[in-house]
């Protein structure tokens, strides 16, 4: 079985990096959440390595796969697949209405 090897020069390193910043993939989001930051990084080097060389498609590539990195993302610690059997609680189901009535007694 044959092995390719590919090369990285680091000016195109560099880019990369670069381009996972951007979209907010920094060393936070290592720290937080490694598997998240490993996936983007993955992400736009099998891009680059397919050709995709240009930092605007890199960073378009990256946000319509994954989406931006950062507090506005929502994590994964809740986790919504027990609900799928279950069905959500009411107070997930009707919030507004879960607030008013909770409010009046």
């Amino acid at each position: 079985m044959s092995s390719i090897e590919y090369k990285i020069s680091p000016s195109d390193f560099e880019m990369i990096r670069s381009v996972l910043d951007d979209a907010g993939y920094d060393v936070s989001v290592l720290v937080e959440d490694q598997s998240l930051f490993n996936t983007a990084a993955l992400l736009v080097t099998k891009l680059f390595l397919s050709g995709v060389d240009s930092r605007s498609a890199l960073s378009a590539k990256l946000e319509c796969q994954l989406g931006r990195a950062g507090k506005h993302r929502q994590s994964c610690g809740l986790s919504l697949s027990r609900y799928a059997i279950q069905g959500l609680p009411i107070e997930l189901q009707f919030p507004h209405a879960y607030k008013s009535s909770t409010v009046a007694n």
